[in-house]
């Protein structure tokens, strides 16, 4: 990891990168991808021919991360208001109201359980295989996983936070491979037979590299 301007940047130096990429995540984390053979030297001066991108990217990716007091449904951010009278969650214009932050979980854990299946049941006819357990939990680096020899599908619990378009992508992206266990061409055929405006999707829900 290096400092650089008011930034930290996490190097990751492997075998496989054929080219410098710079990468700004959806929680706002910088890395930046290099060859082995790549300088520390030469990574900085590639970070300084960028670094309009990389300040203005930032800036718009944390002024659309939610605060403290907010929280952050399909999309559209709530601010949080507690009363300790509610039996449940309710939302209202522009504000989430909740008894404690332990039931708020709770309701974006249920809220996710909810969308995340409607959109598996969408599709689960088109996919014709069996899916036999459906996981939903934090994850660092995905938005989803699938495990096509077991039928097991993993969803990341923030994805609840995007718009219902993205979500349903990603449920989709994990069910195609209960079919193509890939990314080879075949794979993203399928999607564009299901799913016309999948990049699109891709696009916005994912952050762009350099």
């Amino acid at each position: 990891m290096i400092d650089f301007l008011d930034f930290k940047v996490f190097l990751k130096f492997t075998k496989r990168a054929r080219n410098i990429r710079l990468k700004i995540n959806k929680q706002g984390k910088i890395s930046c991808s290099l060859p082995f053979y790549i300088t520390q030297k030469t990574a900085i001066n590639f970070l300084n021919t960028h670094k309009d991108w990389l300040v203005k990217t930032h800036e718009k990716i944390s002024a659309n991360l939610p605060k403290d007091d907010e929280f952050c449904l399909l999309g559209k951010i709530y601010k949080i208001k507690f009363d300790e009278n509610l039996k449940a969650v309710l939302l209202k214009e522009g504000e989430i109201l909740t008894p404690n932050l332990k039931r708020l979980e709770e309701f974006k854990k249920s809220e996710a359980k909810r969308i995340f299946n409607n959109f598996i049941d969408k599709f689960s006819s088109i996919i014709n295989r069996k899916i036999n357990r459906v996981v939903i939990r934090k994850m660092q680096t995905r938005w989803g996983s699938c495990n096509w020899r077991k039928g097991y599908i993993n969803l990341n619990l923030n994805l609840i936070e995007k718009e219902s378009e993205l979500i349903e992508y990603v449920v989709l992206h994990e069910l195609t491979h209960l079919i193509y266990p890939h990314h080879q061409s075949s794979f993203y055929e399928f999607l564009k037979s299901v799913m016309s405006d999948f990049k699109e999707r891709e696009k916005r829900l994912n952050n762009k590299n350099i």
